[in-house]
């Protein structure tokens, strides 16, 4: 898991090394982030609309629905400006900065800073999800955190691995050793359908926990379909953290 810290950290000072394009790039995470809470709560919105919608009189229905579609247009919205900002705070970013890209390097670099965002964005997301769990429930958000340290455990060391391998990649391309694209992109695929593999084991048994404490009433109904859907979203990221780490890790090495 430090490794994956260590080279996230590394990439993000290199790539923006002024202080306002870090200020920058932290406020398109956080809103991400922002973005994914308020999609659990539209679904929260909804649950409650179609759970309570014979009890509830035409006027509240009708402010309900009205927001439903409100809040859903302004995540959808904020992700669509969100992606499409980050292009231009790159261009800026590149341009400006103090140290001198190689031409070769260049398209390593976007790649890099395009797989750093999402992975900084994945991550925040997931954070921001272990938080709205154990609000819900805090129990289980708590086994939540703790099958999220296992997952990302595992997952930091494929990465460390996949980090060795694309190094040993570009260290027999130096020595002119042919390496044939079976091996050079079936190891990344691979390391990343392994990750996805835990991921989705690891969502099979927090389901498992969902159905649990909603048998045992601890859990009410609403919250217990919002639970589920969050955790479809998280084990989602976490599929999309497992590719992403393995790309990162060959534009890491690449642009080194």
């Amino acid at each position: 898991m430090g490794t994956i810290f260590r080279q996230i950290k590394g990439a993000f000072l290199e790539l923006f090394p002024t202080t306002k394009y870090r200020l920058i790039l932290t406020g398109l995470v956080l809103i991400a982030a922002f973005i994914s809470v308020s999609e659990l709560a539209v679904t929260k919105l909804f649950t409650n609309i179609i759970l309570h919608e014979g009890s509830m009189s035409k006027s509240k229905m009708l402010v309900m629905v009205i927001a439903f579609f409100i809040f859903f247009g302004t995540t959808r919205a904020g992700h669509f400006f969100q992606r499409i900002y980050r292009v231009n705070v790159f261009d800026k970013a590149f341009k400006n900065s103090p140290d001198a890209i190689a031409p070769m390097k260049e398209n390593w670099r976007w790649s890099l800073a395009f797989e750093l965002t999402t992975i900084l964005g994945i991550i925040t997301q997931l954070l921001v999800i272990v938080i709205f769990f154990t609000y819900l429930n805090w129990v289980f958000g708590l086994i939540n955190l703790l099958v999220l340290a296992v997952t990302f455990q595992i997952l930091g060391n494929l990465f460390k691995k996949q980090i060795s391998t694309q190094r040993g990649f570009i260290e027999a391309k130096r020595n002119k050793i042919p390496t044939s694209n079976f091996i050079r992109v079936g190891t990344r695929i691979k390391s990343g359908e392994i990750g996805i593999l835990f991921s989705g084991i690891a969502m099979l048994g927090l389901l498992g926990v969902l159905l649990y404490f909603s048998f045992k009433g601890q859990i009410s109904a609403s919250n217990t379909i919002v639970l589920f859907f969050g955790l479809r979203m998280q084990n989602s990221s976490l599929s999309t953290l497992s590719t992403g780490l393995m790309r990162f890790a060959r534009a890491r090495t690449n642009s080194e």
